[in-house]
């Protein structure tokens, strides 16, 4: 093979080669924790109803979820954020530290999740209305968890 061809293949391969580093660091740029500046906000859920354990959890982007302890009838649970102040983007602070940016909050009756469950309205935290929602979960006949003080 002449070296002059030779040298045209490694140029394209090292070429290639380049092209794909940057698209694997254009990757790694844009999966990188929320870092703007940010706002505490804080959601509540309360469990109204009447003998039902609800199970909640935060579902973050590419479908990673964080279960947390089941809410026993009469109780609630508090779970802090952070809004971000540039696009409302909701950011959970993780065990050891990773921000990651919540996609839902999902609430529903521990035994019939499936079918219960409800996605709670963020929207007022994430524009910037509220800093604080407290929702009520009842069950008469459906689960459903409403914004407390709020006529939707």
């Amino acid at each position: 093979m002449p070296a002059f061809v030779f040298g045209k293949i490694l140029s394209l391969c090292v070429l290639f080669a380049l092209a794909a580093m940057f698209s694997i660091a254009a990757e790694t740029v844009s999966a990188a924790e929320p870092a703007g500046p940010s706002a505490p906000v804080r959601l509540e859920v309360v469990n109204g109803t009447n003998a039902s354990h609800l199970r909640c959890q935060l579902v973050f982007a590419h479908f990673v979820t964080l279960e947390f302890a089941p809410v026993f009838a009469g109780n609630n649970i508090v779970i802090r954020l952070r809004r971000d102040m540039d696009d409302g983007t909701l950011i959970y602070q993780r065990s050891g530290g990773r921000r990651m940016a919540v996609e839902n909050i999902l609430c529903g009756i521990t035994g019939n999740w499936q079918a219960t469950r409800n996605d709670l309205n963020m929207t007022a935290l994430r524009q910037g209305q509220r800093p604080d929602l407290r929702f009520l979960c009842e069950a008469p006949k459906a689960l459903s968890c409403k914004i407390k003080g709020v006529v939707e």
